[in-house]
């Protein structure tokens, strides 16, 4: 018989959107499928400022029940109030389930010499939530068609599919590109597998989208949020893009694990060595006076 163990994942969003519950529901998901949890049970927390309105904490509450359903997600029980400690609308959704028992698969499988696979696109999320927490300012500046152009890019952010077909091309590992962006996932990844590692800042791919609307907000695309989009690691990367790209999803192979301890991320000749992860850049939109400092 098969030993299982017990899986749970916690992720949080906030902002004014009515969709910060199903950002936060998608994350889970993805990470709980990527341990190879087959149908979580979800609990989700929904949480109001001092000032917040009741019917807003009802619509966020509406947006997640229709997308469990939809996607047939396993919605345990959903709670809300008012917490005098948030001054965003906050959502904290819970995700557990059972996954057959392995060893931690990240430094026994990950080594040196193995191929690094992005899938989908550096700050996509963190792009779709800039487009709604930022909807006023950013319809006076873009066209219609380019806001609508971003909503289209909505369902990318469950990766279910991308994960199963992953699995099938026999990947190490599985990471999801969450808080902090491309280079806090590819550090993080890094200090998971005890190796080093190199990337080419020119094979991450970027909706052209987020380049503009972070370059008008002064974010940097590459420290921003981007659920659903994930990174592999596996002996074959060619063949694993070749597999995504056949299914219709972005992927390229962006860089390889080294033999040494070393983060580094290329752009051309320049070579340099990847930070600790920051905040994530999203936070700056709520902190206007921090973020004039940085600019």
């Amino acid at each position: 018989m098969n030993e299982e163990r017990i899986v749970y994942e916690t992720r949080t969003a906030f902002g004014q959107s009515e969709n910060i519950g199903v950002y936060a529901l998608a994350s889970a998901v993805n990470r709980l499928a990527a341990e190879d949890v087959n149908r979580p049970e979800i609990s989700v927390v929904i949480l109001r400022p001092p000032d917040g309105i009741k019917e807003h904490m009802y619509a966020i509450e509406k947006k997640v029940k229709r997308t469990c359903r939809e996607r047939d997600i396993c919605l345990r029980d959903i709670r809300k109030g008012m917490q005098a400690g948030v001054s965003q609308y906050t959502a904290v959704v819970t995700g557990a389930g059972l996954s057959p028992k392995k060893q931690e698969w990240y430094r026994e499988t990950m080594r040196a010499g193995q191929d690094i696979v992005m899938a989908k696109w550096a700050g996509m999320e963190g792009m779709l939530r800039l487009a709604e927490e930022k909807k006023e300012e950013l319809s006076r500046r873009f066209a219609p068609a380019f806001l609508r152009q971003i909503e289209n890019v909505r369902e990318e952010i469950f990766s279910l599919k991308e994960i199963r077909t992953a699995v099938k091309e026999g990947v190490s590992a599985i990471y999801e590109i969450g808080e902090g962006g491309i280079y806090a996932a590819l550090w993080r990844l890094s200090e998971k597998a005890g190796t080093g590692l190199e990337a080419d800042l020119r094979r991450i791919s970027v909706l052209q989208e987020t380049i503009e609307v972070c370059e008008y907000l002064h974010l940097n695309p590459y420290r921003l949020t981007s659920a659903g989009s994930l990174l592999f690691v596996t002996e074959q990367g060619e063949a694993a893009v070749q597999a995504l790209l056949k299914e219709g999803t972005e992927a390229a192979v962006i860089g390889s694990l080294r033999d040494d301890n070393d983060k580094i991320i290329r752009n051309g000749e320049e070579r340099r060595f990847i930070d600790r992860p920051a905040p994530d850049e999203f936070n700056y939109i709520f902190m206007e006076d921090k973020r004039n400092e940085r600019h």
